[in-house]
């Protein structure tokens, strides 16, 4: 039962006689599949009598992928009777070949602090040392602390594309991280941190969140196990001590054939490489560029160290590179496993998100609701079937569910307070096995359901279920069940507290001098389970073009044309605007450099 052995495992007189014994009873196909796969090393001659081997495992062989230059290993196992492959996993010490192919490319910054006037470490030992009452007629520790942040960030800006390129050929559905798990731990090791810590977000909802296809079933099937999952990467860098602040960034892709075009004078050229190796996924909403902001973030904080092994800045910065936000509540996860209670307990939270409808340079930023709360459903009307002659026989689902779409309508307009927002959306309906000739007996009607506060979204929920009720009584139906999301999303709500301190951070790093202010989103985000712990701000880094009508420069390189950088979120052809990654690196870093003195001052105020 040996895996990847470099030659067949010796064995005794027993074993060949018990393994010709079993091939006698096996097909021709089976035999030539096991003889295969002992003279590969995979399987001794007696494992043939204790499993039986099927052709699958002989197309999950370790093959190399030429696309993505990735060697892929196996376990050979027993799964209900049947030798089966599973790929090795080993995200912490374990990088394949393929990973050190990529961190060729990554263009590693050359140390610049000495052609700079004064460097990063310099200016942040000296605004950590000033106190909050001092002022200075000019250059003051402030301005000369923003001064190195947008020096810095600009100069490791090929580190960053470099960065973003290799994570955007390797998108991974959610729980499915495992890559990309790997490439971002491999580029803490090389900064020299080693104490980060994985394994977080667990998929402890497996039946619900499919790990094999990342994609949400909805069923009732009671036994979730946890099984999947747990690629996140957690490091804490500072003191060890309080106070403690949050930086996060999401990892998961989307289930998307990308479609985004090149320029023309760059179609077959070297620039595809960064095009996703991996068919029918996509990093299409940007987290690619969410981890590289925070990745540079890292290193810049890094490099602050003393070579004691201090930093010049009291507390602790948390770093959080967090799976499955497309649906998987991996913020919920890695909350529930403890990534704000653990010591030193997290006081601030922050994120931040591209945004495609605001101009580059903007960073659009507001209190109180920022992202909606969310919830799926599906609900399943019964009905009686029957021929389609005779419908007065019958007790018809699709008239029911027509009906109900109707109705519900009315749960907005006429069931919530004017003043608030909500949204219900039918977005699918399935009736009938496709006969033109017959009343099927049921329908499934699925679809979501938003508002901008908990307390609404609730009031949505409870109102949903009972007009499918009664919409479906009214039919001479019963509504069979009602389902919704194993998790919802809660509202993301920016707090009140930290709006003089997360705006001017957002006005530091815009092209204006000053934040955006924007409307709240129907969109949602599991950022809202860390706001729901800890006060949090959450930001809007624009990325839709330089307000002439023309699109950002293409993420293809900046001398190859253009291609637009406006496209919506989710879109097959979105594109990322490069210049966005550096603002986020100085966003991330001003965050968290002012919280953290404004949370020293103040618990020095209150002793």
């Amino acid at each position: 039962r040996s895996s990847h052995a470099t030659s067949p495992t010796p064995c005794s007189l027993t074993h060949v006689i018990r393994g010709l014994w079993t091939i006698l009873f096996m097909t021709r196909r089976q035999v030539h599949i096991s003889l295969f796969l002992w003279l590969q090393g995979t399987a001794t001659v007696s494992s043939f009598s204790d499993y039986h081997i099927s052709s699958k495992s002989l197309r999950d062989r370790p093959t190399l992928s030429a696309s993505a230059g990735r060697a892929k290993y196996f376990n050979f196992v027993n799964r209900g009777g049947n030798m089966m492959a599973e790929e090795k996993k080993d995200d912490h010490h374990h990088h394949d070949d393929w990973l050190d192919d990529e961190m060729k490319g990554i263009q590693w910054p050359i140390d610049k602090s000495e052609q700079i006037e004064i460097s990063l470490k310099q200016a942040a030992q000296s605004f950590f040392a000033s106190s909050a009452t001092e002022t200075a007629p000019t250059n003051n520790e402030d301005d000369v602390l923003q001064s190195c942040i947008n020096n810095q960030s600009v100069s490791i800006e090929p580190f960053l594309i470099s960065i973003r390129r290799v994570l955007h050929r390797y998108p991974e559905l959610m729980y499915q991280e495992r890559m990309t798990s790997q490439i971002v731990q491999r580029i803490l090791t090389d900064m020299g941190i080693t104490n980060y810590t994985v394994g977080w977000a667990k998929n402890i909802h497996s039946k619900y969140y499919n790990p094999a296809t990342g994609k949400i079933v909805q069923t009732t099937e009671k036994g979730e196990q946890n099984d999947g999952g747990g690629h996140g990467v957690v490091v804490d860098i500072g003191s060890g001590q309080e106070p403690c602040i949050l930086l996060r960034a999401d990892m998961d892709a989307l289930p998307i054939v990308e479609e985004t075009p090149l320029p023309p004078d760059q179609q077959g050229s070297d620039t595809a490489k960064f095009h996703s190796n991996h068919h029918g996924k996509m990093h299409a909403c940007g987290h690619d560029a969410h981890m590289t902001m925070l990745l540079g973030a890292t290193y810049l904080i890094k490099s602050l160290e003393e070579s004691n092994g201090e930093f010049p800045f009291p507390g602790t910065i948390r770093i959080i590179f967090q799976p499955a936000e497309e649906g998987g509540a991996g913020a919920k996860r890695m909350r529930e496993e403890g990534v704000l209670s653990n010591f030193p307990p997290v006081k601030y939270a922050f994120g931040m998100h591209v945004w495609p409808t605001l101009l580059s340079g903007q960073v659009g930023f507001r209190s109180g609701a920022m992202l909606a709360a969310q919830d799926n459903f599906t609900l399943v009307l019964d009905g009686v079937g029957g021929h389609a002659a005779f419908p007065h026989l019958c007790r018809d689902p699709v008239v029911a569910s027509a009906a109900f779409v109707m109705n519900v309508q009315t749960l907005v307009s006429r069931g919530m307070n004017p003043l608030e927002s909500g949204v219900v959306s039918i977005t699918h309906i399935d009736a009938g096995d496709g006969a033109h000739n017959v009343i099927p007996a049921k329908a499934t009607i699925r679809g979501t359901i938003r508002a901008l506060s908990d307390d609404a979204l609730s009031q949505l929920r409870e109102g949903l279920v009972h007009i499918a009720t009664k919409t479906a009584e009214a039919h001479g139906l019963s509504l069979a069940s009602s389902e919704f999301a194993k998790d919802s999303y809660p509202a993301t709500m920016n707090d009140d507290g930290l709006f003089p301190l997360a705006s001017k951070c957002a006005g530091l790093v815009s092209g204006s001098g000053k934040h955006t202010p924007v409307d709240p989103t129907m969109g949602a985000e599991d950022f809202g389970y860390l706001a729901q712990g800890v006060p949090a701000a959450f930001f809007f880094l624009g990325q839709g073009g330089d307000g002439n009508g023309d699109a950002a420069q293409s993420g293809c390189g900046k001398c190859c044309g253009r291609v637009p950088t406006n496209l919506g979120l989710h879109h097959p052809e979105f594109n990322l605007d490069e210049e966005v990654l550096k603002r986020g690196v100085a966003l991330f870093l001003n965050l968290a450099f002012r919280s953290l003195k404004e949370l020293n001052e103040t618990g020095e105020d209150e002793e």
